[in-house]
């Protein structure tokens, strides 16, 4: 997928405020950096993203660790027939580490400059299988259908949202970007260097999130 150079310049972006989040965020703690206690079955936050290699939509849910700065999500997407060789549902467990908050005033907005991160997913076709099978000799291909790995970049801008309880930590909304790759597409990058750019083999995943 190919995507403008604007994205490695937010990529840029986030990798020069770092040293100076750091100072912002033990001067202003940011919302984000409490949770309220709650049974460990229940969920942080719900999430909901578009494309980024885990299905055209995707929703799912997760939780909060390490002062909210680790997450870990479990999602499942779904890309319709009309936009791949058959129609795919994607399960994946997801972790994001985001060192660094910036507060943005006194009004409830924070940037977190840096989201690092990875993910592994299985894709649930009969109809993959069967593409592939009527085309190719078993074995033929080393990596499998279903099974992939990835890791992305990105970042996020967030807010606070009224606390409902004064003694409650304030719920935060964020707004997300996701730029990354799975392992099959950057083998793909690695053996055809002069054919291909990282571009050729990224990805590019928007998203929300809404603390619970």
């Amino acid at each position: 997928m190919r995507y403008s150079l604007s994205c490695w310049v937010l990529l840029g972006c986030a990798l020069s405020v770092g040293p100076h989040a750091a100072v912002a965020q033990s001067a202003f703690p940011a919302p984000s950096d409490t949770l309220p206690h709650r049974p460990w079955y229940v969920p942080h936050h719900v999430v909901g993203q578009f494309a980024g290699g885990q299905g055209l939509a995707t929703i799912g849910a997760g939780y909060g660790l390490n002062r909210n700065r680790l997450e870990l999500d479990l999602l499942a997407g779904y890309v319709p027939r009309k936009y791949s060789i058959t129609a795919m549902g994607i399960f994946t467990a997801k972790a994001t580490y985001m060192p660094w908050t910036v507060p943005l005033g006194h009004h409830g907005w924070a940037v977190r400059p840096l989201a690092l991160g990875g993910f592994v997913n299985y894709t649930a076709s009969r109809g993959l299988n069967a593409t592939w099978d009527d085309k190719y000799p078993a074995g033929y291909y080393w990596w499998s259908a279903h099974f992939r790995l990835g890791v992305f970049m990105g970042g996020r801008i967030a807010y606070a949202l009224p606390s409902r309880r004064p003694t409650h930590p304030r719920r935060q909304a964020s707004v997300y970007y996701e730029f990354g790759s799975n392992e099959l597409y950057l083998v793909s990058w690695w053996s055809n260097p002069r054919a291909l750019s990282l571009l050729d083999v990224a990805t590019l995943g928007i998203g929300v999130k809404l603390d619970l």
